[in-house]
């Protein structure tokens, strides 16, 4: 009997040894997992930006089919990011939840009543970074476009900043300019109902030296 009790002990010693555990990651693997959600988590806000995306409020949501991938912050302030075990779809899921701030019986633990879920387009490599030349390839023409509007009403403001300014100081030479203390007088007068010309080219000067070297580095990269 007492053989068998020892028998028995040493089973159950072997089965509670042989219970298999998680096999640890190595430092390598860990820094590509992280390397893999950094780049979902790039590629997801992109192809939302470029409107590949469909977004819907659903009752209930599978998280056991997801998990959930690493962001600094959530994404608008409210989402999190989640990728599909089997499909690999990545998923943008906010849980609604009744707003009772400010009620006497203020409830924290209140479940969510349903989600909205932005669902990112799936699609391979090859066709990701098609995509996101294009998008950069229509940013560049607007950029270009919107830079040459700049620069062309700047000139025009100050081709009529110029024209306005001599033609009031002609039209006061015209006018007789008695002395030295005219003169002076009628450059004033000149300024003062040219001035709103003139200010805008003094504001707007700084600016498109700003954005001239904005542009620059735009370039460049």
């Amino acid at each position: 009997m007492e053989q068998n009790t020892f028998e028995l002990l040493d089973e159950v010693e072997k089965d509670i040894v042989e219970v298999p555990t998680e096999p640890q990651l190595k430092e390598y693997e860990k820094l590509l997992l992280d390397e893999r959600d950094r780049k979902d988590v790039e590629k997801a806000k992109n192809l939302v930006s470029f409107g590949c995306f469909s977004q819907e409020t659903k009752t209930e949501v599978n998280f056991n089919e997801l998990e959930q991938i690493k962001m600094s912050k959530k994404y608008k302030g409210r989402f999190d990011l989640y990728r599909n075990k089997e499909t690999l779809e990545l998923l943008f899921v906010c849980p609604l939840v009744e707003d009772n701030k400010g009620d006497e019986d203020e409830r924290t633990d209140l479940k969510p009543y349903a989600y909205d879920v932005i669902a990112i387009e799936q699609m391979d490599n090859e066709a990701y970074v098609m995509v996101c030349k294009s998008a950069k390839n229509n940013l560049k023409s607007s950029v270009r476009l919107a830079y040459k509007f700049a620069m062309v009403f700047y000139i025009i403001n100050i081709a009529v900043a110029a024209c306005i300014f001599l033609y009031n100081i002609f039209q006061g030479i015209g006018n007789g300019v008695a002395d030295f203390k005219a003169f002076i007088n009628l450059i004033f007068s000149t300024f003062y109902y040219s001035g709103t010309y003139i200010s805008g080219v003094l504001v707007a000067s700084p600016l498109i030296v700003l954005m001239m070297i904005k542009y620059k580095k735009y370039k460049d990269q």
